[in-house]
Order: C-alpha cells, then sequence, then structure tokens
C-alpha cells in the first residue's frame, strides 16, 4: 500500500491536483461571469422634424389565463411598469429626451401626448450630480444616470393614480414611444433602443399581489411612422424592440450590469451588428483602445449567446482559463518542476484579478493568453532547438509566431513584449548556430583525421563514401539550414501573420470603426482602418492599471454591489517575493561564474516582467499589461521556492513552511475580497463606510 501511494504521488499526485484547480477555476469563473438574459437585436429611434416625426406604437394586452373549467380568459393585471433598455445615446453631450405616451385604439397618433401624464424621460450621462441637481429643480422631468445598456423604468408610470385609466387591461392600451419636441428641453439626437418591456402586476379582485408578468406586446402597424423607403422592411426593424420580452433585472451587481469600461465596448459591437447603416448627424462612440481580434471575438460572443453579460465576457474567460494551463506547463518546463507549476496554478487562481477581470467585456485576458502562448512555445525552441529538419520540429515556431501575431491583433501595444518573445528567438537561434557549429568543427576534425590516415572521401567507383565525408555533409546541412528554416517560420508566422490577419480581421469591424473615427460608413479603406485599430493600442484612455483597486463596477441604491479587479494583498506580496528572488539568484549566479544558460529560467520571465511594466506605463488597456507583469512575478515566485529546495535540508524545511503561510494568506485574502470579485450587492450603508 505504502509502495502504491509513494507511486501515485510520482506519477499522479500532482497532476490530479492541477486537474481540480483547473476544473475549479473554469467552473467558478464561467458560473459568476454574467446572466445569459440577452435583450435582443437593436432599433435606432430617430429624432424628426416636426412635418416628419418618427414614433413607434405598441399595443398592450393581458396575458391569457384559464379558469376552473379550462377556458381561456384575460388575466386580472394593472400595468405596473414600463421598462427600457437603451443603448447608444449619439450625441457628444450623451444626453437624450425619450417620451413614452399612452392614448387608445381611437387616438389619433398625433394627439397621444394629450393623453399623457407620465415624466419625459432624460437620459443623462456626464455626472451624477448634475443629475440630482437637475431632478430636485425640475418636477416635469425624469433624470436617469448613466443608462446605456441597463434596465431602467424611467417614465414614471407607478407615479400615477391606482385608478388610472389605462392602468387596467381589461381593454388594450397603447404607447408611443418617441423623441419628443419639447420647446428647450429637445434633444436633436437619435437614441439606439435595445428593447422595451411592460410590466403587470397580478391582481385579485382590487388587491395586488406583488407578482409580475411581462405584458404581451406588438407594434401597430398603422399608427407608426419609422423613416425608411421600404415600409415593411421599417417594420421589421421596429420588431427588434420586442424582439426578446424576458423580465428585467435590477440587480446592482456586475452579474447583471455592465461596468463603465464596457460601455465603450458595448458601443462599438452594437454598430458592428448595425453593420453599414449610417446616419448622417449622428455622434458616433466606441471602443478606441483594442484591436480587431478582441473586438471580433467579444462580437462573436454575443452571435452565439446574444448581447449579454455571458455572451460578451465569454471570450474572456475562456483566456483566463488558457492563462492557468499555459502557465503551468510554462512554469514547469522552465524550472523542470510539478510542484513550481502547480504553485503557479495555485497563486493565479486565488490572487483575485485573474477572476474579476474575466468578467470584463474588455478583451483583457485574451491578449496575455496569446502572449504566454507564444512565449512558451519560443522557450521550447530555446531549449531543445531543432533536433531534426522537420515539420513537427518548426510546429512550435509557427505556433509562437502566430499567438504573437494573435496577441498583438487584440492590442496594438502588445507588440513591445512580443519583441521581446522574438528577442528569446534569437537567442535561440545564436544558441543553435554555435551548436551547430560545434558539431561540424568536429565532424571536419574527424574527416581531416581520416584522410590523414589515407581513406578516401569516396570510393572509386563513386558508389560509397567516407564516414567522416558523412558526417561533414550531415553537420554541414544542419548547420545551412536548421536555424534558417526557423528563422523563416518564425518570421513569416509573426509578421505575415499578423499583416495578412490584421487585414482580413479587419472586415468585421470596418464599418463600425469608420463609424467612430471617421463619421462615416465608407470613410477608409481595410488597411487604414487596420492601421488605427493598431495605433489605439498606444494611445492611452485615461483608465490607471496601476490602481491597487482596479474599479470595474460601481452601483446605486438601497444595496449594490463594487466590483474590483484586485490582485489581493497575500498574491501582491508573493509576486514581490519573486522579483526579490529573481534579483538574488542573478546576483549569485553572477558570483558563481555560472553558465549562461542557467540565467535563463529567471531573467526569461524578469524580462518579462519589466518590460510589461513599461507597456503598461503608456499603452491604452494598462490593466493588461500589469496583470502580465503579475503573472511573470507569480512564474518567478513559484520556481523560485524549488530552485532552494534543491540548495539544502534547510532551505527545504523553510520554503516548505513559507509555503503553507502563503496558502493559508491567499485563501483567507481571496476569502475576504469575494464580495468584491463576484459583485456580491452589500447594504448602501456599509459600503458608503468602506469606499
Amino acid at each position: 500500500m505504502k509502495n502504491f501511494l509513494q507511486k501515485f504521488r510520482k506519477y499522479a499526485g500532482f497532476p490530479f491536483a492541477f486537474l481540480l484547480i483547473m476544473l475549479l477555476f473554469f467552473g467558478v469563473t464561467l458560473g459568476t461571469s454574467g446572466s445569459t438574459a440577452t435583450t435582443g437585436k437593436s432599433f435606432e429611434l430617430q429624432y424628426t422634424t416636426d412635418s416628419n416625426w418618427s414614433w413607434v406604437i405598441f399595443k398592450i394586452s393581458a396575458p391569457k389565463t384559464k379558469d376552473e373549467e379550462g377556458k381561456e380568459k384575460d388575466m386580472n393585471v394593472r400595468l405596473h411598469n414600463a421598462y427600457i433598455n437603451v443603448g447608444t445615446i449619439y450625441s457628444a453631450s450623451q444626453t437624450a429626451t425619450l417620451d413614452l405616451q399612452w392614448g387608445s385604439a381611437s387616438t389619433k397618433a398625433e394627439d397621444f401626448f394629450k393623453l399623457s401624464k407620465m415624466k419625459h424621460a432624460v437620459l443623462y450621462t456626464p455626472s451624477k450630480e448634475e443629475v440630482e441637481d437637475k431632478e430636485s429643480s425640475d418636477a416635469a422631468y425624469k433624470y436617469v444616470y448613466n443608462a446605456s445598456y441597463r434596465w431602467i423604468a424611467p417614465f414614471g408610470v407607478t407615479e400615477l393614480e391606482e385608478n388610472s385609466t389605462y392602468r387596467s387591461l381589461d381593454t388594450p392600451s397603447y404607447f408611443k414611444l418617441v423623441i419628443p419636441k419639447l420647446n428647450s428641453k429637445n434633444q436633436n439626437v437619435n437614441v439606439l433602443v435595445n428593447e422595451i418591456v411592460f410590466i403587470g402586476e397580478v391582481y385579485e379582485g382590487d388587491k395586488g399581489t406583488g407578482k409580475y408578468v411581462v405584458l404581451p406586446t406588438e407594434i401597430d402597424t398603422e399608427r407608426t411612422r419609422i423613416p425608411a423607403e421600404d415600409r415593411k422592411e421599417g417594420f421589421a426593424r421596429a420588431e427588434a424592440l420586442i424582439d426578446a420580452q424576458k423580465m428585467p433585472v435590477l440587480s446592482e451587481s456586475t452579474f447583471h450590469r455592465y461596468g463603465n469600461e464596457e460601455l465603450k465596448m458595448l458601443a462599438t459591437l452594437s454598430e458592428m451588428r448595425m453593420g453599414n447603416s449610417y446616419l448622417s448627424g449622428d455622434y458616433y462612440r466606441g471602443d478606441t483602445t483594442y484591436n480587431s481580434l478582441g473586438l471580433n471575438l467579444t462580437c462573436l460572443g454575443t452571435l452565439i449567446f446574444g448581447t449579454s453579460p455571458f455572451g460578451v465576457r465569454f471570450f474572456n474567460v475562456l483566456a483566463s482559463f488558457g492563462i492557468l494551463v499555459v502557465g503551468f506547463f510554462f512554469v514547469r518546463n522552465l524550472f523542470h518542476s510539478d510542484k513550481a507549476g502547480l504553485s503557479f496554478a495555485v497563486i493565479y487562481a486565488l490572487c483575485g484579478a485573474a477572476m474579476s477581470l474575466a468578467h470584463l467585456a474588455s478583451p483583457v485576458m485574451i491578449g496575455v493568453f496569446f502572449l504566454l502562448s507564444s512565449l512558451f512555445a519560443c522557450h521550447r525552441y530555446f531549449v531543445k532547438g531543432i533536433r531534426k529538419l522537420s515539420a513537427s520540429e518548426t510546429l512550435p515556431l509557427l505556433f509562437a509566431g502566430i499567438c504573437g501575431a494573435l496577441a498583438i491583433l487584440v492590442n496594438g501595444a502588445f507588440v513591445i513584449p512580443v519583441a521581446g518573445v522574438a528577442a528569446l528567438f534569437t537567442v535561440g537561434v545564436i544558441k543553435q548556430r554555435k551548436k551547430d557549429r560545434a558539431v561540424l568543427n568536429e565532424a571536419i576534425e574527424f574527416a581531416e583525421e581520416e584522410r590523414a590516415s589515407g581513406v578516401p572521401a569516396v570510393s572509386e567507383d563513386g558508389t560509397e563514401e567516407s564516414e567522416g565525408n558523412k558526417k561533414v555533409r550531415i553537420a554541414l546541412s544542419k548547420f545551412r539550414y536548421d536555424t534558417a528554416a526557423a528563422i523563416s517560420v518564425f518570421v513569416c508566422s509573426l509578421v505575415l501573420g499578423a499583416f495578412v490577419l490584421s487585414v482580413l480581421l479587419a472586415m468585421p469591424v470596418s464599418f463600425a470603426v469608420n463609424k467612430i473615427y471617421a463619421g462615416s460608413a465608407n470613410a477608409n479603406n481595410l488597411f487604414t482602418v487596420a492601421m488605427r485599430l493598431f495605433a489605439a493600442g498606444f494611445a492611452n484612455d485615461g483608465i490607471n492599471g496601476f490602481d491597487y483597486l482596479y474599479p470595474i463596477f460601481s452601483g446605486t441604491g438601497d444595496r449594490y454591489a463594487v466590483t474590483l479587479g484586485m490582485m489581493n494583498f497575500a498574491a501582491t506580496l508573493l509576486g514581490l517575493a519573486g522579483i526579490a528572488f529573481a534579483i538574488y539568484r542573478i546576483v549569485t549566479l553572477a558570483k558563481n561564474k555560472a553558465e549562461t544558460e542557467e540565467y535563463a529560467s529567471v531573467v526569461i520571465p524578469l524580462a518579462g516582467f519589466v518590460l510589461s511594466l513599461v507597456t503598461a506605463a503608456f499603452a491604452g488597456g494598462a490593466v493588461a499589461f500589469v496583470l502580465l507583469a503579475n503573472v511573470f512575478a507569480f512564474i518567478l515566485v513559484s520556481g523560485g521556492g524549488e530552485l532552494f529546495i534543491k540548495e539544502g535540508e534547510k532551505q527545504a524545511k523553510a520554503v516548505f513552511v513559507i509555503k503553507i503561510v502563503s496558502l493559508v494568506l491567499l485563501v483567507l485574502c481571496f476569502a475576504l475580497t469575494s464580495v468584491f470579485t463576484f459583485s456580491v450587492p452589500l447594504p448602501a450603508a456599509f459600503m458608503t463606510k468602506l469606499f
């Protein structure tokens, strides 16, 4: 039994432990990434002149139910509220006015406003304080701060008297959604509307039950006015307003809501899905940090899972999981230790930021994953070189080059850490060249000794060659072609891959990018679009990635969540310990006059750490590079412990104690900060004291 346990620990213990960590991390991160509730397609509601009004009229009716005899009848409901989910507000001030007006089947569409008693909704983004000031001074308007891409109830339906005529749904009610002309309050601006849902409260007699249902809604095509050459096509577009019809969830948490940084990404995704539709006068905005691959993958997530928090964050979660897997194998190969790889996996999984930043629509983690994958593959070449020229031997270099190109296509600023990967490849080429040169010299010496002893290089009939001549021929071929093949594969896959893929991946985003940058759907060709997207990564977006408490989301109300992309205290200390170890190790190796290759396991991650921080100092999406720097720091501390263990028994005991203490601190810090990692709503009074 003892032998069995020893063998199990040797061959299955660490891989099994890693598999368990991997599955737990993936399950928890994906399961908490966000809701799958989607708002469906979008419709652009347009402001028009007096002579050409544009509006959509909805017919609201009671849901059907069955009586005791099984006959169908109308459910006894009253209109509770109208919830709306708006997208981009096409104005420089990010302010727009909407109105929801009530009428009946006999009311002329032009007269709806005369019957309306609801407040006019002003969607207002610039400042929460400005909104509070305006609300207190203007009772006719209801101001909603930061209204984009979340469910709001801005029209004041619940403020009407209980016996208001239109709350009863004994007969169908009609509502007109319009951008009104309201004297000085008028906003000549169009608004992207994702969904509108009417909610009713179930009644028993004259008393409400507190149960709510989505009311059946359809578009009144006779009285709806939509600017379109083809009236049928116009109504088909308007159906996007009621294509999802799910019960709105108003929770102030990132599980159901988007953070401020995510709103820019969502604006870009909306324009991508709108295609080449372009309205002159609209003020287009969107993400101006990430390159085409990040935008395309995020958009693909919404095509698969719908425009929902889960959909826009799906590929970011996969990338975070991929960093864990690639990091484990990279550390294991770098330090030749399963324990080191497992240590990295534990630190990364419990650092907090690995999960919280995965719950961010901006493709932060995707670039980090591709960069780490490129480094992992390139390191394999650095260590092993090309033993025999073949497709299988050059495949890792092809993979390294393509992954490096893909990292750049997530954010242009990744070109700097990718240059570090290219430097490692160059060192690997020099190393391979020296090795092949030494083999060639040995072969030449052997051949010369052979000739000196009288052995001909080739037999008289030319059918056989001497052993020395064979060795020279093989060694010369390897010397000439192995490094040439390596350089060709890596450089072509990196440079050509980045160039070709940048043009191809610019195609799905070209309309959106042209609208955001150039104010036209067809202003620039694909090459210009690709260059704009690449250069965007070097323009700082004003977000400080070095903020220890990196803010992702902060809600409002009686109960709300604050979500932080924070590296917990224990993980930060371990990262600093990793940097300290690297410096100590380099000094020790220099004193002992160690061979150049002994520096590699420390210098590679340390160089990655430095390049990442340098890039984070000026690049857009700085938080991605700060995360990458922390990943390299975790690599150093994970391998450092194993190197200390090899130095003696005393060091091994000390490292064991440090590991246990570090694990306990990591778990405690992760648990204490979990409410800010998983966006758990807490009472406002408690949040006010904390922040």
